[in-house]
């Protein structure tokens, strides 16, 4: 097997483990606290979450398998996993606020309804559907 093969290999097999590892950080992620935006307040959040997990892989797989060449950048030498980390760290941070940007209206409202829910107490209707 050809080395090209192998790197392509490595990279294939990088992405389905990112993307495993994103799927399942955003399933804990709303089962323990629903997301209330919408279908693209839950696609920011998945793709926060997905740039956040693939850091790691992302380093190992460079290292271990695609050993990438220093990159000259704006005059300067970079090695390209520095450029990776701050690419996906910012990345997440920029899906996560704009995760929170849609978020923000619809939980609002989901807590000004609960605490109006609270304010007006026991009501007759509550305890006929309670069960009790």
């Amino acid at each position: 097997m050809e080395l090209s093969q192998i790197k392509l290999l490595g990279v294939l097999a990088l992405i389905l483990i990112v993307l495993r590892l994103g799927w399942i950080v955003h399933q804990r992620s709303i089962a323990r606290k629903p997301i209330r935006g919408g279908g693209i307040s839950g696609l920011f959040s998945f793709l926060s979450g997905l740039c956040f997990v693939s850091i790691l892989p992302s380093i190992l797989m460079s290292i271990l398998v695609l050993h990438p060449e220093a990159v000259n950048l704006a005059g300067m030498t970079w090695h390209p996993l520095i450029l990776t980390v701050v690419a996906l760290g910012l990345g997440s941070f920029v899906f996560a606020l704009m995760h929170a940007l849609f978020e923000h209206g619809p939980l609002e409202r989901v807590m000004q309804a609960e605490a109006s829910r609270e304010t007006r107490g026991w009501t007759e209707e509550d305890a006929k559907s309670s069960g009790l």
